[in-house]
């Protein structure tokens, strides 16, 4: 410690402070130049005095679907929930509300359920305005108890409950509030057409905010734990809001599940796209190359497999096949480009003239989040590694649409990148060169980190017109640790899991769930852990043919699926039963 301070007393002010300034200008203005542009176009929009609903004022009140799916397991599950739907009921909407609340397993709570059944059919909304109450027999995972909703909605129009399908959908989470006229602000932003293509949004995300003033509640909380992540937390939100603006050279791919709106017809169609890729062949985009339109999707007669929704994450789905969905004669077509021009002619117009992903700032929704280290670690887990398995999903599509391929692709480098040299930097050097220098970089690093943040978090109070905020600032002390523990550490365990060992364990659906879609994963350990288990097998026995399936992930007569025992806890053999010797 003493070699340090020398260090830094012998370094003149200007020695100590250009190196800060310089790191902090470079990442500020290579990373974060939108927050600028963005204060410069809100200040704009002030100066002139346009009104939002000037911006919209072609937007009409369409009748939209709500779906609030949930667990429903604990009392405080339910209170939550109702204070969700009589906060999405009463936003003030001008159009028709459906409500669908659809539990993921109602056999584990039936009590709960009973209580909010009756509940939903006590209440009284305002006009145009219905709440039912749905939900599978046994956990599914979330994105197929919403794919269940849509199934109870299509019931209800063919019964003639509903006039029709609501032609706009929006996902909220059942612990969820809507700030002021959200609703409204968030289905006509979807609505605005783009001046060139004259296309409007396919996706828009809600503003993110920590529910009330919770990451605020005095000093004595400050210095807890829990006070100390709300802190975090609420400054990371609030910060990321602002990338949602989707103004970078790299669009964003992904929107927050807890509140974003999309196209009924988008969302409807996913489960049979998802079909529909798995009768993709490679011989197909060879021909593609050569000429040949690929198979179109609005012609396919595939099956839908739902269960390809489910996985690590929902909302990212829906902003993955929305990144490539484009109107043709006004409506929207999955289908792949017909030529590689045109999907480079796509992926131009992606990047540089219309973005899919738009976001409503003055839509806020205020959230809950975990408020344990591990909690918090388990969730930021399976947010920043979930691309990897995700794309996994999309890998035949990649190829044709170009749009998606690119940020995707380019999403993995920044990924490995960051693992790479977040490795380096926070592990091997600090373990293996443990010298003065070292220590002075590493201050001169953080104070880098803080000046960054600071600068973030001021732009993004000042292009809210929010500074009453500024205890926000309170939690830039600790952002760099947070990054480290919240943000890097997540990702380099769960990337290496899902693509190094055994796969990512998050729980977040059932194994069962994931074996019926025909999910796989990476996890080249457990590859090679199978290949040799076979290969003893048929050196032993002989019973067992060489074939693709001894480097696979799924299920055959000699070999059980990698996600045995992810969520039932039931240890996985090396080899299943069937490989016993009868």
């Amino acid at each position: 410690m003493n070699s340090l301070f020398w260090s830094l007393s012998t370094l003149n002010g200007f020695d100590t402070v250009a190196p800060i300034l310089r790191v902090a200008f470079f990442v500020f203005a290579l990373f974060c130049w939108d927050f600028p542009l963005v204060l410069v176009y809100r200040l704009w929009l002030k100066t002139i005095g346009r009104s939002r609903e000037e911006r919209d004022e072609d937007a009409k009140p369409l009748p939209v679907l709500v779906v609030i799916p949930s667990l429903l397991r604990q009392r405080d599950e339910l209170t939550s929930m109702m204070s969700t739907v009589g906060n999405v009921m009463n936003n003030g909407y001008p159009g028709d509300v459906t409500i669908v609340v659809t539990i993921d397993g109602t056999g584990d709570a039936p009590l709960l359920y009973a209580e909010l059944t009756a509940w939903a059919a006590a209440e009284r909304w305002p006009s145009g305005h219905r709440l039912f109450v749905t939900g599978t027999q046994i956990r599914r995972s979330k994105p197929m108890a919403i794919h269940h909703a849509f199934h109870f909605v299509k019931e209800l129009v063919a019964t003639k409950v509903l006039p029709s399908f609501p032609p706009v959908y929006v996902s909220t989470d059942a612990d969820a509030d809507l700030g002021p006229r959200a609703l409204e602000r968030i289905v006509y932003r979807l609505q605005r057409r783009n001046r060139i293509t004259g296309w409007p949004a396919r996706v828009v995300a809600g503003a993110l905010h920590v529910r009330g003033n919770r990451f605020w509640r005095g000093w004595r909380n400050f210095f807890s734990v829990e006070g100390q992540l709300n802190l975090q937390v609420a400054r990371e939100y609030y910060v990321g809001n602002i990338w949602r603006y989707n103004i970078r050279w790299l669009p964003i791919t992904g929107v927050p599940g807890a509140f974003y709106c999309t196209w009924s017809e988008l969302f409807i169609s996913i489960p049979k796209y998802m079909g529909y890729l798995q009768t993709l062949k490679r011989s197909d985009w060879y021909r593609w190359w050569l000429g040949y339109e690929p198979p179109r999707f609005s012609e396919s007669t595939a099956e839908e497999i739902p269960e390809l929704m489910a996985g690590d994450t929902d909302d990212t789905v829906t902003a993955f096949a929305a990144t490539f969905a484009r109107f043709e004669n006004g409506k929207l077509t999955l289908n792949s480009p017909k030529t590689p021009v045109h999907a480079f002619v796509y992926m131009l117009r992606a990047l540089l003239i219309d973005r899919a992903l738009q976001f409503e700032p003055e839509a806020r929704v205020f959230t809950s989040s975990p408020t344990t280290v591990r909690g918090l670690f388990k969730q930021r887990k399976r947010w920043n590694c979930s691309r990897v398995e995700l794309t996994g999903r999309f890998w035949r599509s990649l190829g044709y649409n170009w749009s998606l391929a690119l940020p995707a692709f380019i999403v993995k480098f920044y990924i490995a990148r960051s693992l790479i040299v977040g490795a380096l930097v926070y592990l091997f050097l600090p373990l293996f060169y443990l010298k003065t220098m070292l220590l002075t970089g590493i201050l001169i690093g953080y104070v880098c980190n803080l000046l960054v943040w600071w600068l973030m978090t001021m732009g993004a109070l000042s292009i809210n017109n929010e500074l009453r905020h500024w205890r926000l600032m309170l939690a830039l002390p600790f952002a760099p640790i947070y990054q480290i523990i919240f943000n890097w550490a997540p990702a380099a365990i769960g990337v290496t899991s899902d693509v190094l060992l055994f796969g990512n364990v998050t729980g977040f659906t059932p194994e069962h769930t994931l074996k019926q879609g025909g999910s796989v994963r990476v996890a080249l350990l457990y590859r090679i852990r199978r290949f040799f288990a076979l290969l003893i097998r048929s050196a032993v026995h002989g019973d067992v043919p060489f074939g693709r399936f001894w480097f696979g992930w799924g299920e055959t007569p000699w070999t059980q699926s990698g996600f045995e025992g992810w969520t039932t806890g039931k240890r996985p053999a090396v080899v299943t039963a069937a490989l016993k010797k009868r």
